[in-house]
């Protein structure tokens, strides 16, 4: 729910790359991420807009859950926020600690508090919005869904009434899912690491980490940080209950885990690197090194040069990650010590539509949504809630991309299940493969293409 499980894909390189003869672009591209859970591909799309000046880029986005808006919101924040109020390794660890933990640093709970008032302001005027934060157009969001991202965001505040204690959500959601295996959870844990994960592909993924995650919820660690307070970007279900809220506890997948969005690839090779098994770098080193190129070049607006200084090696290592230092209650500030107010960088050609959550059942019958994307992804969870009528909404020559479920802990006849789906479909809607699969490889995300004349 809370990540996908392919790598960030940059459309523009992807679609002059499928569809385009002579790496030309059409004057804009609209982008429909039907379920992707996170913004990785909308990140990796806008860090490269910075060579294609002249290219207007909107990107919709359709989640099934409110929350999930929220979540958008605060992790493209942290992304685009002022270099003032923090540097590209505050960015980084930062990002990574609200994408992929259950327990934050009490420097990220802050962040998040405070974040979450300016959102506030943001989701409820316009001007301001306009002021602080162009890019995003929240403007076919219904009242009420708008009147629910405010309490979110108000969830999001620390206050004493404002309880989540994840810790014991996911160790309870972690009893019942195991039952009678849970006090042999580690051999467990190995088992879905080694024989299937590692062997479905993800192999930059590493014992130590893996287990870790598995066990408390936390996927990216370093040495010099204690995680404490609870993420409650994490919440979904959230419902007013006096000055407190209801919520739904743990969901989401605690199997496969959030390596897969920036942890699993990157240009340099030599961080693929290993030795019996043993990698040279963590699946959570490589998302370092992949969320700070993203930061740099939206910062920077220019390429980034990779300096192995710029990141950690612990592939090999067993790291100390200390006790479980959850806090029951949240944390209860006075007031946080700096203000993350500062209007987000500019990025004149990109804009981010947050779509109603009633769109997502009713987009293939509504006129306005009709030959309107270029390009399309369908998250692997999403596959389901794609109807009849669903390619009304795409224009001719467009590029459809669909997440299968490679990257997982799945059982090979899962994903070959759901594989044969994705075929079946997109052989029913006349799509042209892109996707070479003739070759004998294992593929994250399945390309196709609609024809001009379809």
């Amino acid at each position: 729910m809370f990540w996908g499980f392919c790598e960030a894909l940059n459309f523009i390189q992807q679609y002059q790359k499928k569809l385009s003869a002579d790496g030309s672009l059409p004057e804009s591209l609209n982008i429909l991420l039907f379920g992707s859970g996170d913004p990785r591909h909308i990140l990796a799309t806008a860090s490269q807009l910075f060579l294609h000046p002249g290219l207007k880029v909107n990107v919709y986005l359709a989640e099934g859950c409110i929350e999930l808006l929220a979540r958008h919101m605060v992790l493209l924040a942290v992304a685009f926020e002022d270099p003032e109020l923090l540097s590209l390794k505050g960015k980084t660890h930062l990002f990574m600690d609200l994408f992929g933990n259950n327990l934050i640093r009490p420097f990220s709970s802050a962040y998040l508090s405070s974040k979450a008032k300016e959102l506030t302001d943001i989701i409820t005027d316009v001007e301001y919005a306009q002021r602080q934060a162009p890019m995003f157009n929240y403007e076919t969001l219904r009242y009420k869904e708008r009147d629910q991202l405010e309490n979110v965001f108000r969830f999001w505040t620390n206050a004493p009434e404002h309880v989540f204690n994840i810790a014991r959500y996911w160790e309870d959601r972690l009893r019942v899912q195991l039952g009678e295996r849970y006090d042999h959870r580690n051999g467990a844990f190995d088992w879905d690491l080694q024989m299937r994960l590692r062997e479905n592909g993800a192999k930059q993924v590493c014992p130590q980490e893996y287990k870790h995650w598995r066990e408390t919820g936390i996927a990216f660690t370093f040495p010099e940080y204690e995680q404490s307070d609870p993420n409650k970007t994490f919440a979904v279900g959230l419902v007013r209950n006096g000055k407190g809220f209801l919520h739904r506890g743990s969901v989401g997948d605690n199997m496969t885990g959030p390596y897969i969005a920036f942890g699993h690839k990157c240009a340099e090779e030599r961080l693929s690197r290993s030795k019996h098994g043993v990698n040279d770098f963590r699946s959570t080193d490589v998302t370092e090194r992949n969320v700070l190129q993203i930061v740099y070049e939206i910062q920077n607006r220019k390429p980034y040069c990779f300096d192995p200084k710029d990141i950690h090696q612990y592939g090999a290592h067993q790291l100390d990650a200390g006790k479980n230092l959850n806090k029951h209650e949240a944390r209860t500030e006075s007031a946080e010590a700096i203000h993350y107010n500062k209007p987000l960088l500019r990025c004149d050609n990109l804009t981010i539509h947050f779509l109603s959550v009633e769109d997502v059942l009713r987009m293939h019958e509504m006129e306005r949504f009709a030959g309107k994307f270029d390009v399309v992804f369908v998250a692997s969870n999403y596959l389901g809630l794609v109807k009849d009528g669903f390619s009304r909404t795409w224009k001719e020559n467009s590029l459809v991309c669909f997440e299968t479920r490679q990257l997982t802990v799945f059982s090979k006849e899962e994903i070959k299940e759901h594989t044969e789906k994705i075929k079946a479909f997109a052989q029913k809607e006349s799509l042209a493969a892109v996707t070479n699969f003739s070759i004998n490889k294992n593929h994250p995300v399945l390309l196709y293409k609609r024809a001009a004349n379809k």
